[in-house]
């Protein structure tokens, strides 16, 4: 082990430095995501991509400019995660064909998005296949679950909450009227509806 990793070169090292991590951590993320084991979707960060509406005195939270559904979300930890574990992988690949390190580097970013925009895909078109039925947002209150995307005190923002109702896990919006911000991974009860649409919750 020690010879074949003295003769690897500086470039190799650095992928291989990214890639073993990287896919073990995708390789449970994916296990947990399909099982619901993980809540849903494992992902331990917010959303960067879905713009949050100011939702303090004076607005109207039923006029977010998030779709009461899932939406396409790109730029995700979990999409990350899915970029570095193909971006290491690729140029792993790449680098033993010959390429050059500049060709190297730029084809494997290329592969790494094109594996964000297919786990981004899969995961849409996934939440809109099971939100496909018959569902009551009302049969949501009382249920608990956690924040995917941090909720601001005092209705400071629309974030979202991954909740577990109607026998599946839920991504839907949500604010709270405490006191204090629920980050994310916060564990959280809904106790009521700001409109059709979106949740009122609490810590639990």
């Amino acid at each position: 082990m020690q010879t074949w990793w003295d003769a690897l070169t500086a470039i190799e090292k650095i992928l291989w430095f990214i890639a073993v991590p990287f896919s073990v951590i995708f390789i449970l993320q994916m296990i947990l995501s399909f099982t619901g084991i993980g809540g849903g979707a494992t992902d331990p960060g917010a959303e960067f991509t879905n713009i949050q509406t100011d939702v303090s005195a004076g607005h109207d939270i039923s006029h977010s400019n998030e779709d009461a559904g899932p939406g396409f979300s790109f730029f995700t930890i979990r999409n990350f995660i899915a970029f570095f574990t193909v971006f290491s992988w690729s140029g792993l690949a790449f680098n033993n064909a010959g390429l050059s390190i500049a060709l190297t580097v730029i084809l494997s970013v290329v592969m790494g998005v094109v594996a964000m925009l297919l786990i981004s895909s899969l995961f849409y078109f996934t939440s809109k296949m099971t939100d496909s039925g018959n569902v009551s947002v009302k049969n949501a209150i009382g249920a608990t679950g956690k924040v995917y995307i941090p909720i601001k005190a005092n209705k400071g923002n629309v974030g979202k909450v991954q909740v577990t109702f109607q026998g599946s896990i839920r991504e839907l919006q949500a604010i709270t009227l405490l006191d204090k911000d629920l980050s994310t991974n916060t564990i959280i009860k809904v106790t009521g509806l700001a409109d059709e649409n979106i949740l009122i919750v609490e810590s639990n």
